[in-house]
């Protein structure tokens, strides 16, 4: 698909008016140019002190929203507050030609501006292009849509749509091994010495060493996340720690990111000397300051840097370039409108929207211009993604501009509802998805309905059918992420950080994309206690466990005999599995096939949407949501907190007694060879004698049958009793009495 072609969306027609400059102009004055066509109107920027202003700006008329047959392109001078008209130009619409798609840009041409008399030539001359184009056009992004004429000049960009891409993101490696030749303050005392590296706000330490010298050793690796182009410095220090808030500076050196080894391929750098430097001390000519630290310091590319949570991953290779793996497919969206929208805030008496969308997927971020004032936004903007690998996720997210007029300042985006993630996997290659996914928002009475986002989604895989397969066989992760693995807590600590440089370098973007876009878009969710999602997870378990629960009833109502014709047959079947035992397997197999082959003709044809039973929102209540909305750290008042923390004890208490009965059992299981309890020991020391005997003796297939005949007896030849081993096994000690 070339980039121009439009295949999952609806054309926009737009009328193109490209101001370029002007000439000859009878006055030297503050000129401007007017653009207007019935109720839309807009104006360049101001430019004083030349007879011959150049504007290069281009304004967009949706053509289906104009009800005037003309466009009228007028010159001003700021001499007055009527704005003197210099000269104009009109221009019919339907006399506009249209640009195809694919055809270059339209050459701007002169007109000659009219004045008052309606005599051309005398008031100067406009350099224009004038053309009707789609949503594809060169200038859509550049231009300013009249249906944004409320839009302040210096935010204009800020409704614009644009594309962006993430930073390449490294791991920064420190493997602090040791120190040699310190020199100390007081060579009596055994210091307490420690590396701390500090890259830009952040600082880690090493612990102290424990050998308390002047060669002091750590093997201690500091890791960092850093960001494509490198601007930072990192700083190594080694330090004296003597207490009471009082520290000796013993040496630093100063190492630029950009001049550090990079690892783009697994084998590891060697380690390196490096020599300290004094704190704020000259050297003179005869004196030498000889210590030294040794460490291995790269940029290691041979991992993923995780920017977003493992479960919702839109990127999963390596960050060393030769580490990327080939192109397994495309993926095309299209944004098309969002319809019923909730107001999300009041302009000039009225509740109104002005809403944007934006997708991630991999690197690349795409951002739709934002429709102002409207409850029902039409974007019809497709985009493209190469995929690396097809078990990754998009996520797409409709957004509040907030930064759209001169008094609001650095106002906050809110998010229209929850943000939408759609696995590749789950789609199958080449259909088209159109869809009209609901935006839901968790508020304080519970949840709302903020909304629906149209969009069409088609996953291409250009591989054959082969490496379809060999796709899901490979690890999903680069190799050195299960050779020498990192601990979920260093994952998530180094996640934030990957979060933190990706929102500061698209901030610097123009128009800026957002820190509270980008920290809501990568970050899923945030860490804060929900009771409702603690039963939604535990309803999710029973789900899957479900199958196990109806298989136990099932037999249960075989052994209780309440359909003895059924429980007849299954018998009969036990026993040709016990006399054929070779067909178990694979009668197993062929059971588990033929169900997989039945469920194939009732899998799902949509995409995966939320399921309000599932995340239990509709047995909530007003303190659940309060809870779950509340601020981290909590901002609520010192009753809403206590009645939390009881709450939340009670819940703990039975957690905490789940885990002890859980322990209770494994305990006993262990009892049975510590001998603690001698003679329970010995029954089972014994039952464990004659079973060996017996199963030396009896064929096993016999023993089985004989079990399967005991367990399916008749109601009336069984006692209500507890069975002899589990009376036994109650009987075991646990270390419950041991517990304080």
């Amino acid at each position: 698909m070339t980039p121009n072609m439009l295949t999952l969306v609806e054309p926009l027609y737009f009328v193109y008016v490209k101001v370029v400059r002007a000439s000859h102009l009878p006055l030297n004055q503050a000129t401007y140019v007017e653009v207007k066509s019935g109720n839309y109107k807009a104006t360049t920027k101001y430019i004083q002190g030349t007879l011959a202003p150049i504007w290069n700006q281009v304004f967009a008329f949706n053509k289906d929203h104009l009800q005037a047959k003309t466009i009228e392109i007028s010159v001003r001078g700021k001499v007055s507050v009527t704005n003197e008209i210099i000269g104009s130009i009109e221009v019919g619409i339907g006399d506009i030609p249209t640009r195809l798609q694919g055809d270059s840009s339209l050459a701007p041409q002169w007109y000659g501006l009219e004045d008052k008399n309606g005599v051309s030539g005398r008031s100067g001359n406009l350099m224009l292009a004038i053309w009707v184009g789609n949503q594809v056009d060169d200038a859509f992004s550049l231009a300013w849509h009249l249906d944004a004429a409320s839009v302040s000049v210096d935010k204009v960009c800020n409704a614009r749509p644009q594309v962006y891409y993430s930073p390449r993101l490294w791991y920064l490696k420190i493997k602090v091994n040791g120190a040699q030749d310190l020199v100390v303050s007081d060579p009596n005392r055994k210091p307490e010495v420690y590396v701390k590296a500090t890259l830009g706000n952040k600082v880690l330490k090493t612990k102290v060493s424990t050998n308390k010298g002047v060669n002091p050793s750590w093997n201690e690796e500091l890791m960092f996340v850093v960001a494509e182009p490198f601007e930072d410095a990192l700083i190594l220090s080694v330090e004296d720690d003597k207490g009471d808030n009082m520290v000796d500076y013993l040496g630093k050196c100063v190492k630029p990111v950009h001049k550090i080894t990079q690892r783009l391929l697994p084998p590891l750098p060697s380690e390196e000397i490096i020599n300290l430097e004094r704190y704020g001390v000259v050297e003179g000519p005869m004196e030498k300051f000889s210590s030294k630290l040794r460490v291995t310091i790269y940029l290691d590319g041979v991992y993923h840097v995780f920017d977003e949570p493992a479960l919702f991953s839109t990127d999963l290779k390596a960050s060393s370039p030769k580490l990327t793996p080939g192109k397994v497919g495309d993926l095309e969206l299209g944004i098309l409108k969002a319809e019923g929208l909730v107001p999300m805030k009041s302009k000039n008496g009225l509740k109104t929207t002005d809403a944007y969308c934006v997708a991630k997927y991999g690197p690349k971020w795409t951002r739709t211009s934002t429709v102002v004032s409207s409850l029902e936004p039409k974007w019809m903007k497709q985009y493209q993604w190469d995929v690396l690998d097809p078990c990754t996720v998009i996520a797409i997210g409709v957004f509040d501009n907030n930064n759209l007029q001169a008094g609001d300042g650095w106002a906050t985006d809110r998010l229209i509802g929850k943000v939408i993630r759609i696995r590749l996997s789950t789609l199958e290659f080449g259909r088209i998805y159109k869809y009209a996914y609901p935006l839901v928002a968790l508020m304080p009475d519970g949840v709302k309905k903020m909304g629906e986002l149209h969009f069409t989604l088609r996953f291409i895989y250009t591989k054959g059918s082969g490496d379809k397969i060999y796709q899901y066989t490979q690890p999903m992760l680069p190799k050195p992420a299960y050779t020498d693995p990192m601990s979920v807590y260093q994952i998530d600590s180094l996640r934030n950080q990957a979060v933190r440089h990706i929102a500061m370098r698209l901030a610097r973007a123009e128009p800026p994309l957002r820190r509270e876009v980008v920290e809501t878009m990568l970050s899923g969710r945030g860490p804060v206690w929900s009771i409702r999602r603690g039963k939604a997870n535990f309803q999710r378990v029973m789900e899957c466990l479900k199958f196990l629960k109806t298989a136990l009833i099932w037999l249960d109502d075989l052994r209780q005999w309440k359909n003895s014709r059924t429980t007849i047959v299954m018998f009969a079947a036990f026993s040709v599995f016990v006399y054929y035992s070779e067909i178990i397997i694979p009668s197993f197999f062929a059971f588990l096939f033929l169900k997989a082959l039945r469920n194939y003709f009732k899998r799902p044809r949509d995409i995966l949407c939320l399921d309000t039973n599932l995340s239990q929102v509709e047995s909530v209540n007003t303190l659940d949501w309060q809870e779950e909305l509340d601020t981290f750290p909590s901002s609520a008042p010192f009753e809403d907190l206590r009645l939390r923390y009881d709450r939340l004890r009670a819940i703990g208490y039975r957690i905490e007694e789940t885990v002890g009965d859980l322990a209770t059992q494994l305990e006993r299981f262990h009892a049975i060879f510590s001998w603690r309890d001698r003679r329970a020991t010995l029954i089972f020391t014994l039952f464990c004698l004659v079973a060996w005997i017996v199963f030396y003796l009896v064929p096993f297939r016999l023993l089985f049958f004989l079990f399967g005949t005991y367990l399916m007896r008749s109601p009336r030849f069984r006692v209500t009793l507890p069975p002899i081993p589990q009376n036994v096994f109650r009987r075991l000690p646990s270390r419950d009495d041991c517990l304080l």
